[in-house]
């Protein structure tokens, strides 16, 4: 007892300490489910060590949701009769706080403690059990919330399985020691030999000490076997593990030994038809998260007859001379040795692998030479294209970031270049310049919407493109901007041209490789020509240029008899922010970009160059099979005019100053503002002093949505028109949004007269706007 009481504190010490570190541990917001295992033995006892394997093994799986606590009441060691009364209070003492969602509980003294003291200690909780031998319903009637998995080893099996193996057995001698489970095993063998006493005689080695077991089994007779139902308490007090108990019986019978639990292999036993303990306690672990996910206990049945194999010690069965095929069909093999090939199969495949290898030096050392050139040279080609890949995304960034201020720019010459023009009239002197200072700003605009696109790699709309007539406006743009010294010569032998694309990122291409040819003539007399015909590629044809598939195409040639390109540059000219004239200001995207918009066009762009003799860029483009493109024909229908009161708020003061005017020619009377701040105290002043708010998206303080949503909130009938000098995504509302700020258009800048008047008169009158 002085043993115990010493125990007793030590116990309570530790609850001390476990209580002030929970304490002191911070609340956690998700809930933790508390679950206590009470395990009969203790620590390094084989059958325990399984149990908790089986059960860690499936509550891990539930991380930190789950918190086990595990007891071990040392039951091997120590009576029931003496423990459970000091255990009861330790567990009163360490656990009177806490609230177990469930229990589980290994073997059948701990089920038979907790039958005792549950209600008192631990009233409620679901008790879940494993490993209880010669278990009946029973021994869990008038209690509820019992479930779990009974210990139904099959004794009667693994004697089935041991004369099977061994027909020519004449007797069974069985040994048991002193303990509980030795004395149930014993008694279900018991209940068992009269059904085997006409085959076997059976010999009694049960409760006998070391000493005289040892004798015994030393003087069996031949055609022997023994059966093991566990020897782990001796009559006189003495306690084994089950290596020392095992290893005992095998070595002093010298005859083959049967168990039904696996946890006794290893040491002597040949094998049985045995129960797991780690499957049974895995079984138990699955039930028990059944009742933590809100299973009723009383519903989940007792599980009977579970986790039983056929499984041998391969060693004892090598002592025995026992071959597999006499084994039952699906056993397990305990302790097989590896054999010398799985033990050492890499190194004698590495072995054959090398001499496979000298065979074959030379071949295969040409192939690889061979496959690494080509690989060096696809790396460098994944390199390039990564390196292009993050300067397009720069160049996205850039004109992204540039486009509204451009925008802004060019819509302010728009508007006032069509005041210059109305205030001019037709016979204007002046009238053709400023007709062609707004048609380079409608220009610019396309060339916006076309940087955009090409950085973010996107498909522009196409329409059907007369090649001839393009070329034509090129050559009077190019004599235009180019020294005079150069000649410019342009062959149209194609009778129309007609592709199916962007007409201003064919211009571009178009201007950017004659630009590139007046730059290699540099200051020199010398010529650039331009040839256009149709031509048919077949099968062979399109081998040449494998981006292209048969079919008719118009060549495009620009032909220049400059200083050339220089071999080492020819692979790179394609690449962006390559140029053999930084220092003159070259960027060296014109290329790079023409070659883009060739590859979208489903065409292809080649290079032919000799230093000294010049180069020609050829640009194949697939001809459209449609129609002409439509001619512009007729008189422009007159601007529709208004007398409504706008608001127009916009922080870019050229635009204010030329919108402002335009409206105002169109007779809609105006009060602008730069900041949206002030227009929106304009509208608090006087809520019904204006028809219609005109205002630019992208400003300080307030955006043009969130104004429109500050005036909504004064006016909900406003309406409002948003315009934005974004383009392609990087800027623009969705429809959907412009909706629910009460938008009721939206325009890009820079816009025209024409684009200004048919939006404010289909915002303030729609009828009218529809019948027309």
């Amino acid at each position: 007892m002085g043993r115990l009481n010493l125990m007793l504190v030590l116990v309570v010490g530790l609850i001390l300490s476990d209580g002030l570190a929970q304490a002191a541990e911070p609340a956690k917001a998700v809930p933790v489910h508390q679950v206590l295992v009470l395990n009969s033995y203790h620590p390094g006892y084989v059958w325990a060590d399984s149990v908790t394997e089986g059960l860690r093994s499936v509550f891990d799986t539930r991380g930190s949701s789950l918190r086990v606590s595990f007891e071990y009441m040392d039951t091997k060691r120590y009576r029931p009769e003496e423990i459970f009364g000091t255990l009861k209070e330790v567990y009163r003492l360490k656990y009177g706080a806490v609230r177990f969602d469930v229990i589980v509980a290994a073997d059948n003294n701990a089920l038979n403690f907790l039958l005792l003291h549950r209600n008192e200690l631990f009233p409620g909780t679901p008790v879940v059990f494993c490993g209880i031998n010669g278990f009946d319903e029973a021994m869990i009637a008038g209690h509820a919330g019992y479930t779990g998995v009974a210990e139904d080893y099959d004794l009667a099996g693994t004697l089935d399985l041991a004369l099977a193996m061994h027909p020519e057995a004449r007797y069974v001698a069985y040994v048991s020691g002193a303990s509980t489970s030795s004395r149930i095993n014993r008694e279900r063998l018991l209940k068992l030999i009269p059904a085997y006493e006409e085959r076997v005689t059976f010999l009694d080695l049960s409760m006998k000490p070391i000493d005289d077991l040892k004798a015994s089994l030393s003087s069996l007779p031949d055609k022997t076997l023994v059966l093991y139902l566990s020897y782990y308490l001796t009559p006189d007090g003495v306690r084994l593990t089950v290596q020392e108990s095992t290893s005992l019986v095998f070595t002093h019978s010298g005859c083959p030994v049967y168990s039904p639990w696996e946890y006794t292999l290893g040491s002597g036993v040949l094998g049985g038809l045995m129960l797991s303990g780690r499957r049974q306690a895995e079984e138990a672990a699955r039930i028990a998260l059944r009742i933590l996910n809100g299973e009723a206990p009383g519903k989940i049945p007792v599980l009977r007859h579970t986790a039983i194999e056929p499984i041998f010690d391969y060693r004892i069965l090598r002592h025995f001379s026992i071959p597999h095929n006499r084994l039952p069909r699906g056993s397990v093999i305990r302790y097989e040795p590896v054999t010398v090939y799985y033990q050492y199969k890499y190194i004698i495949w590495a072995t054959l692998g090398f001499l496979a290898y000298q065979s074959v030096t030379i071949v295969v050392l040409m192939r690889i030479i061979a496959r690494r050139k080509r690989a060096e040279a696809r790396e460098k080609k994944l390199e390039a294209q990564l390196r292009q890949s993050h300067k397009m995304e720069a160049i996205g960034t850039f004109a992204g970031g540039i486009a509204h201020d451009f925008n802004n720019i060019l819509g302010g010459i728009t508007t006032c270049t069509e005041l210059a023009l109305e205030e001019v009239g037709e016979e204007g002197t002046a009238r053709e310049d400023l007709s062609h200072v707004l048609k380079a700003a409608r220009r610019g605009k396309s060339l916006v919407r076309q940087i955009l696109a090409f950085s973010r790699d996107k498909q522009q709309e196409k329409q059907p493109v007369q090649m001839t007539r393009l070329l034509t406006e090129c050559r009077q743009l190019l004599k235009s901007s180019i020294p005079a010294t150069i000649d410019v010569r342009l062959d149209l032998k194609a009778r129309s041209g007609l592709v199916l694309a962007d007409p201003t990122q064919i211009h571009q291409v178009i201007m950017n490789l004659c630009t590139n040819a007046a730059h290699a003539v540099e200051n020199q007399k010398g010529f650039i020509e331009i040839t256009l015909d149709a031509v048919d590629l077949d099968n062979k044809a399109a081998l040449v240029h494998p981006d292209l598939s048969p079919g008719r195409y118009s060549r495009l040639r620009v032909r220049d008899n400059g200083k050339g390109i220089p071999p080492e540059d020819m692979e790179r000219i394609f690449d962006p922010f390559f140029s053999t004239r930084k220092e003159q200001g070259g960027t060296g995207l014109g290329l790079s970009m023409s070659h883009g918009i060739v590859k979208r066009h489903q065409g292809a762009i080649t290079v032919a160059s000799h230093p000294g003799r010049g180069t020609i860029f050829t640009v194949y483009l697939p001809c459209a099979h449609a129609a002409e493109p439509a001619r512009d024909g007729g008189e422009a229908p007159p601007i529709p005019k208004g007398k409504e009161r706008v608001l127009l708020v916009d922080d870019d003061e050229q635009m204010i100053y030329g919108t402002e005017k335009m409206l105002c020619r169109m007779g809609y009377e105006v009060v602008a503002h730069t900041e949206s701040l002030a227009a929106l105290k304009a509208v608090r002043t006087d809520p019904r002093g204006f028809d219609l708010v005109m205002t630019d998206h992208m400003m300080p303080y307030l955006n043009g949505m969130e104004l429109a949503n500050e005036i909504r909130a004064l006016c909900p009938e406003m309406p409002i028109i948003l315009y934005s000098g974004y383009q392609d995504g990087t800027g623009s509302p969705p429809a959907g949004d412009l909706e629910d700020h009460g938008i009721r258009a939206f325009m890009k800048k820079p816009f025209n007269r024409a684009e200004l008047a048919r939006t404010l008169r289909k915002v303030l009158n729609p009828e009218e706007t529809k019948k027309r």
